[in-house]
């Protein structure tokens, strides 16, 4: 058997950020990789952003069949792969990275698919006939705006502290559907949302809370806060306060990342109780 064969024996793949030593991805496709009977690892790689490139190039010949790309890489990759998928390049982000056998990198986002499947699994009876607020205008807001444009929504309000950064969503995604806001107006928002979504890095342990004003939202709003260190944050415990519905991060972690392996292995991937036991112990729950 050729050398190179023996290395795509192995199935290794990865996660690549900076920092991300407190990434939960190589827990998630240990599982399905056993569950599926792999034979392989799955790592969590610090990269640098002045490494990225050295790491993209020689991706194919360390043998990996793929990797996730988390925070600071999502945009700064797309010039350095062969092929980016449409949805990926719309939204400006890649998150998950196929090396098939001839070497080629191609890029894919399933941050939107991920988001999409946890919502509506954790909160069935959401309203997306009416707009949504959402907060933040990085990777993880274009993946939600993106995947919502595909569903009823009317309006997408986009709040961030950097109004140019919303701005520049709304041109590169909008297709006439969406609205910037200035970050101290997104109280006065909340009103007319039927689902608010907090993509920022507010509330997460370690960053200053969320602040954000509920008791005008409407009975049924949905409040989605992809964090998921606290899982509980103090954003979705006002929201049960004010008696909405709540949807926390994890499932997104977790839907993104079996449509991911879905990617490199072409096997579905459970969300079943043994991960769920597995991913709480980690989040100490």
């Amino acid at each position: 058997m050729h050398a190179n064969m023996t290395a795509r024996d192995f199935k290794k793949a990865a996660v690549i950020g900076y920092p991300v030593a407190q990434s939960l991805s190589p827990l998630l496709h240990d599982h399905w990789m056993r569950e599926a009977g792999i034979n392989g690892q799955y790592e969590a790689l610090e990269v640098a952003p002045d490494a990225l490139a050295a790491f993209v190039k020689n991706a194919a010949r360390e043998g990996y069949v793929g990797f996730n790309v988390t925070v600071p890489h999502k945009t700064a990759i797309l010039p350095m792969l062969d092929t980016v998928a449409p949805l990926a390049r719309q939204m400006g982000a890649v998150n998950t990275v196929k090396i098939s056998d001839d070497g080629k990198l191609t890029g894919f986002n399933t941050d939107g698919i991920g988001f999409l499947k946890h919502l509506k699994a954790s909160a069935p009876g959401v309203d997306l006939t009416k707009p949504a607020l959402i907060l933040g205008a990085g990777g993880a807001a274009r993946a939600a705006t993106a995947a919502l444009l595909t569903e009823n929504i009317p309006l997408l309000m986009i709040a961030n502290r950097t109004r140019a950064k919303a701005e520049a969503i709304v041109r590169d995604i909008g297709r006439g559907r969406m609205t910037a806001l200035d970050w101290d107006d997104r109280s006065d928002a909340v009103s007319a949302a039927g689902l608010i979504i907090n993509t920022t890095v507010l509330g997460m342990t370690g960053q200053n809370p969320l602040e954000l004003e509920l008791s005008s939202a409407g009975k049924g709003t949905v409040v989605y806060d992809i964090v998921y260190k606290p899982l509980e944050t103090e954003l979705l415990k006002s929201a049960k306060a004010h008696g909405l519905t709540v949807v926390d991060g994890l499932g997104m972690l977790v839907h993104q990342g079996a449509a991911a392996f879905k990617i490199w292995f072409g096997k579905d991937a459970a969300y079943d109780a043994a991960l769920k036991k597995k991913l709480l112990e980690a989040l100490g729950c």
